[in-house]
């Protein structure tokens, strides 16, 4: 220890005298030996007081830090640079040296400074002070080993350590102690040297036995900074064979799985909450340890697998034999090299596939802790090894899942924690499809490849492996083998549904339009487009996928044009081959290259393939006269005609083309041969391929055509001209040698040489043959007009197979399919032929007639809160005689307004917060209201005598009567429905099963029409059995659905959904994230997207869709849209009467407070010029003076009768004081209510013959002459 005298006499004296340094120093000394004996970590380099609160080491250090004095003492000795003396005591720096800890630069790690320590015998000297025999200090062997560690990097070190008996060395130390640990770190930098190992592994068996052994008691015994080095140790030494296998014999995967499944951190029950933030962290580090060290054993494991069974493969088939690496060697992997491993045992391998390493995982119960790990390294928002432990974890089972029980175990549930902490049970395979959907990992390519690498070995695994089954196992009898199919077949079928009922689809179709991170979206597009293609095999999912607008528009094709970045066109190729497998698969039909078609286009092409082609010959044969008069060649043309008996005259085309001509029918081609290149094309572009057609010819003495089966020698090649046809222009080909078929049938024509082909390349005869043998036969004439004609049918709207002869002079148009009783689409006729053909006049009039009254809306009147400066309505509904329209409040008040007169006649306190949802009864005796936070969300309320509560639901955010008795209420609690007595309010039925869940956002239950079922979060419930009868796929994330009120549908956001078979029918965009009213017949459909409480859901909202201030009309029958009518502002509720002749609108007039009003369209009706105007001026009006908006607001009124207005001004005048109801009492209201109840139904039209109500748009002269004005 160094000394300073007389500064340190001079600093000290200031401080304490020399007996108290002394007596200090003493004390830390024996602190620490204290502290050394509860053992902590060795290389822990935490302050005393943080790594054990309780020592009183940490206690001391602290009080001694806080003298700012005596610090600055301490710290002036350190940073002396006079000499020292030996004349001062040795206790003030004693003292200095157990205070402080210096960070010094290890000189062993510099290379040129290696030669020095070689020289000085520093390894000599190491090996003497590990001997704690010798040094009986284990504090100086554990800095030896330290030392040693350090280097042990260098490779020339390392080399003569392990060959001067060094490694026995290590094994000497004794266990436990504190050098022990110092042996995992040199164990560790050992390993990173492979020289150094390989020697290593080259050391006798029971030496390198010893040194496995050694690791795996550190792996369990030593301190964590041990087991650390002991993991890593094995992650790097599991490429050598010789490791492995004793890793193995000695029960080393048990102690590096008891590693992870130890962790407090991953209790469900509290998840390590007693823990400390350093020893979270250190759990957290061991499980991202542990699982790169398990996936380098499985990659080891996959290799010696994989080698295995070429081995067999090459012993059934023959082949060069396959040596193994040395065991010495090392055998590393990249990550492309150990998927094509993983595709190959897949392919390959049988399927009773026994694979030691994977059973005892699975025997550990390790897959499932596997997934626990997943799902909680997932909230691991702090730690920085996050993506890196759940990307190790995902590689481990995308090895195992090459074994179906390893993929069985992905459809169990596994217990995991919720987003409030609570333990839930959910499936394996959704906690993967999570990750790889990308929304908890941001950006982070490599884990959703890793995520979608395993689910790509669950479904696109061979379903019969045939060839490997006789291969491996082929002392099994033959009648077992058939069992071994449905096996495979089962476990396959069984990841397809998995896959599909957790929501798969919508996962792996929404990656394959992902395009951040950009430097990987190529890679995870083919990826994901590749699991499609497996999953695609099912007939359920391809049924589902060929009505998406990804295929049943196109759009696939558009992602196929281009790279989402230019550097990536390899990926992009891969995508590309996958996607058009997707839509052979899907379309049942091969994507030809270079095409841009959807399933509708393959659909019409199929029936061009199979439509037969014919065309009257004297037509062809007139054309050809005409080409030959043309090119002077008179004689010729002349004797066609005589022959052939054609119409004389040069032009006589429109003659000929209505003579009664003989058709010829030609065939339809055989697809062509592969590895035949094609011939020319019609210059035009109009002529489909030919190669590989066989031609049809006939001799020209023939009076009549027929078809022609075998081929007569072709023709030259012909330039055919018309002038004044519609024809196309002139043709043009190569030269071509016959082929030896048809130059065997008849001369061989002499080949006439140009001009320009003098002084031309000759070429040699051998190139000559070589080219003679890829040339096809030249087409025919009949196959050139055939396929002209087949181009035109293809260009039909509607093709139809079977065809009339077609003209080569007009131009061929399939008719369009029509019935004889089809109304017209002008109002004015089909009004007329009600007489003939009630009651719509014709097919398809009653969808013209709805098409004609929903297109047009007419602002009529407008309701707002008379006492309050801004009006805040938040829903509304018609009562049950439409003569009052109920409005609720966003402060809980249901007010009721007379429909026709405006006035507000009574007013309830409901609820302590806004009023979402509103309901009454058919009946107008009961009302459902629904809240946005207070208690009760919802209520029954009773409307007879007194408007009073009957029943109240207190969780249910969403409550509806049922459909057909309304005698139950169903009520909706997130993704759980309850449904309740109307008379005793008791609770029936608790509909949940967290398995099948969507957790759609604004899930609302509801009855179908006959209220036998009920379908909430995506799921259809039977009501009698209390059972889920299916789960429909999640393609939203927001709207859960409704049944369609003829009873065959469902309807979630803009997916169409068959009750009878589950098939998706179609998909309307148009209804994205829109809330759906239909109308009282069911036949119309009223679609809004309503304003978003969430901030986020409005800008997501105002992104995704251009309908947020507008709503639309479809046809409930066919679904296509009827009109858009955009008011210009949010909606935040709408309804319909039941007689189809009003529509309530809740709009906010103010974009940035809430101020919102109801305003009462009229349907079938349009808006005035002068109104248009009116309203624009009231806009207007609007921008200049914001502060007036209660006056402006009377401008959009139409009805200013007088009398309106004197009652409106007396109703604003009255005084409600501190009663919740307007009217002098009770009695008056339920008088009010008691007659609208009386009032009959006298509008109302019933049709008894097809069960529906129409509505009839009573015009007045004027309006019924501006409508035949205007569709005539």
């Amino acid at each position: 220890v160094s000394c300073v005298r007389i500064h340190l006499e001079q600093k000290m004296s200031l401080v304490m005298n020399a007996s108290q340094v002394l007596m200090i120093s003493e004390l830390v000394e024996r602190e620490t030996e204290e502290y050394h004996k509860a053992d902590p970590d060795p290389f822990d380099d935490r302050h005393p007081g943080r790594a054990d609160p309780e020592c009183m080491l940490g206690h001391l250090l602290k009080i001694l830090f806080k003298n700012d004095d005596f610090m600055n003492a301490v710290r002036w000795i350190i940073t002396t640079r006079e000499e020292p003396t030996p004349t001062l005591s040795c206790s003030p720096c004693l003292l200095v040296m157990l205070l402080v800890t210096e960070e010094s630069v290890c000189l062993c790690l510099c290379v040129q400074l290696l030669a020095v320590f070689m020289q000085l015998g520093a390894r000599e000297l190491l090996m003497h002070y590990m001997d704690l025999k010798q040094t009986n200090d284990v504090q100086l062997t554990f800095e030896a080993l330290k030392y040693l560690a350090s280097l042990l990097l260098h490779k020339k070190f390392a080399a003569e350590f392990v060959s001067h008996g060094g490694v026995p060395k290590l094994l000497e130390i004794p266990r436990p102690s504190m050098a022990a640990t110092g042996v995992s770190l040199c164990l560790y930098y050992l390993a990173y040297n492979q020289d150094a190992m390989e020697r290593v592994c080259m050391l006798p068996h029971s030496l390198l036995s010893e040194v496995v052994s050694y690791t795996l008691w550190l792996l369990e015994c030593s301190h964590a900074s041990g087991c650390c080095h002991a993991t890593m140790f094995f992650s790097i030494c599991f490429s050598f064979r010789a490791v492995l296998e004793l890793f193995d014999h000695q029960d080393g995967l048990r102690r590096l799985v008891n590693l992870i499944s130890t962790l407090e951190i991953l209790n469900p029950e509290d998840q390590g909450a007693l823990l400390s933030d350093d020893e979270i962290f250190s759990s957290r580090q061991t499980a991202k340890h542990t699982c790169m060290a398990l996936r380098r054993y499985f990659e080891a494991h996959l290799a010696i697998k994989v080698e295995q069974v070429k081995q067999s493969l090459q012993r059934t088939e023959g082949g060069a034999q396959i040596h193994p690496q040395p065991y010495y060697k090392a055998c590393s992997y990249t990550h492309e090299q150990v998927v094509e491993m993983v595709e190959f045992l897949i392919e390959f391998s049988p399927v009773r596939l026994y694979w030691e390493p994977a059973e005892f995982f699975h025997k550990l119960s390790c897959v499932q802790l596997l997934l626990q790990l997943i799902s909680i390294a997932c909230d691991w928002r702090t730690y920085y090894g996050r993506a890196d432990t759940v990307r190790y974890a995902l590689d481990i089972l995308s090895i195992l899942t090459v074994i179906p029980k390893t993929q069985l175990l992905l459809s169990e549930n596994v217990a995991v924690l919720d987003e409030n902490g609570s333990t839930i049970s959910t499936v394996g395979m959704s906690i993967v499809l999570v990750v790889a959907e990308g929304e908890v990992f941001v950006n982070d390519a490599e884990i959703q490849k890793s995520a979608l690498q395993v689910i790509i070995n669950c479904v696109c695994a061979p379903d019969k492996r045939v060839s490997s089954i006789g291969k491996f196992i082929s002392g099994t009898p033959r009648r077992r083998l058939p069992q071994t199919h449905r096996a495979s077949e089962s476990v396959l079928v069984k990841m397809w549904n998995v896959v599909q009922s957790n929501n798969g689809i919508k996962v792996l179709l929404s990656l394959l339009t992902i395009k951040m991170p950009i430097t990987d979206a190529d890679q995870i597009r083919a990826l994901a487009c590749k699991a499609l293609v497996g999953l695609a095999r099912s007939a359920a999912v391809r049924q589902i996928i060929s009505k998406l607008p990804l295929f049943s528009s196109g759009q696939i094709q558009q992602l196929m044009k281009e790279p989402v970045l230019q550097d990536k066109r390899s990926e992009h190729v891969r995508f590309c081959k996958y996607a058009a497998e997707l839509i052979e698969r899907v379309s049942g039909k091969p994507l030809l290259i270079g095409t841009d078609v959807s399933l509708a286009r393959l659909q019409r092409a199929s029936v061009v393939a199979q439509s037969r082609i014919s065309f009257p010959e004297k037509e062809l044969l007139l054309l050809i006269r005409n080409h030959l008069m043309s090119k002077g060649l008179t004689d010729t043309a002349t004797a066609l005609t005589k022959e052939a008996e054609l119409p004389m005259g040069l032009h006589a085309l429109a003659h000929a083309s209505v003579q009664p001509f003989t058709p010829v029918s030609v065939a339809t081609p055989p697809p062509p041969a592969a590895g035949i290149p094609r011939t020319p094309r019609l210059t035009n572009g109009v002529a489909a391929r030919l190669g590989g057609h066989t031609p049809h010819a006939l001799p020209h003495h023939q009076p009549r055509p027929s078809t022609s089966q075998a081929p007569p020698p072709p023709p030259p090649a012909v330039s055919l001209h018309s002038n004044g046809s519609p024809l196309i222009g002139r043709i043009v080909f190569s030269r071509e040698r016959l082929s030896p078929c048809a130059a065997a049938g008849g001369k061989r024509p002499k080949v006439l040489r140009q001009k320009s082909d003098h002084g031309a390349f000759s070429q040699s005869p051998a190139m000559k043959k070589q080219l003679d043998r890829h040339l096809p036969s030249p087409p025919t004439l009949d196959s050139i007009i055939t396929e002209y004609l087949r181009e035109q049918h293809a260009r039909c709207k509607n093709p139809v197979t079977t065809c009339p002869p077609f003209s080569l002079f007009t131009p061929h148009q399939c008719p369009e399919p029509k019935q004889r009783r089809q109304a017209p689409t002008n109002f004015t006729p089909r009004h007329t032929r009600r007489v003939v053909y009630p009651k719509y006049g014709g097919v398809d009039g009653g969808c013209f007639d709805r098409h004609l009254i929903f297109s047009r809306f007419r602002p009529i009147s407008v309701f707002r809160e008379a006492e309050e400066d801004e009006s805040g309505f938040m829903c509304c509904a018609f009562s049950a005689r439409e003569r009052f329209l109920m409005l609720g409040t966003c402060t809980g008040q249901l007010k009721l307004y007379n429909v026709f007169s405006g006035q507000e006649e009574a007013n309830y306190s409901c609820h302590s917060s806004a009023i979402t949802h509103l309901e009454p009864s058919r009946d107008g005796s009961l009302l459902l209201t629904s809240a946005s936070w207070s208690y009760p969300l919802s209520a029954l309320w009773g409307m007879k005598s007194v408007f009073i509560m009957k029943h109240s639901f207190l969780d249910d955010h969403y409550v509806e009567f049922s459909k057909l008795s309304q005698d139950r209420v169903i009520g909706t609690k997130e993704h759980i429905a309850h449904i309740y007595d109307i008379q005793s309010g008791q609770k029936l039925l608790t509909l949940n099963n967290p398995d099948l869940a969507n957790n759609y956002k604004r899930n609302c239950a509801t009855f179908n029409p006959t209220d036998d079922l009920v379908l909430n979060d995506g799921v259809m419930w039977d009501v009698r059995t209390a059972q889920a009868i299916h789960k429909f796929d999640k393609f939203n994330m927001n709207i859960s659905g409704v049944f369609h009120p003829n009873g065959l549908e469902v309807i979630i956001n803009t997916e169409i959904w068959d009750l009878r078979t589950f098939h998706l029918l179609h998909t309307v965009p148009a209804l994205d994230q829109c809330r759906i009213v239909f109308n009282n017949n069911g036949t119309v459909i009223y679609g809004a997207m309503l304003q978003a409480d969430d901030e986020d859901d409005v800008m997501e909202q105002q992104m995704k869709s251009p309908f947020g201030s507008s709503f639309r009309t479809f046809d409930a029958t066919d679904y296509k849209p009827i009109a858009t009518i955009d008011v210009k502002r949010n909606i935040f509720d709408l309804c319909t009467d039941t007689k189809d002749c009003y529509l309530a609108v809740i709009e906010n007039q103010d974009s940035i407070n809430m101020d919102t009003v109801c305003r009462l369209y009229e349907v079938g009706r349009q808006r005035l010029a002068e109104e248009e105007e009116d309203e624009e001026d009231q806009e207007e009006d609007d921008q200049d003076e914001e502060d007036d908006d209660d006056s402006d607001d009377d401008i959009d009124d139409i009805d200013t009768d007088p009398l309106l207005a004197e009652l409106e001004n007396e109703n604003n005048g009255e005084e409600d004081g501190e009663q919740d109801f307007s009217p002098s009492d009770d009695e008056e209201v339920a008088r009010l209510l008691d007659e609208e109840a009386d009032d009959d139904d006298d509008d109302d039209d019933e049709d008894s013959d097809d069960n529906e109500r129409d509505v009839e748009l009573v015009l007045d002269s004027s309006e019924l002459f501006d409508d035949m004005h205007t569709y005539t």
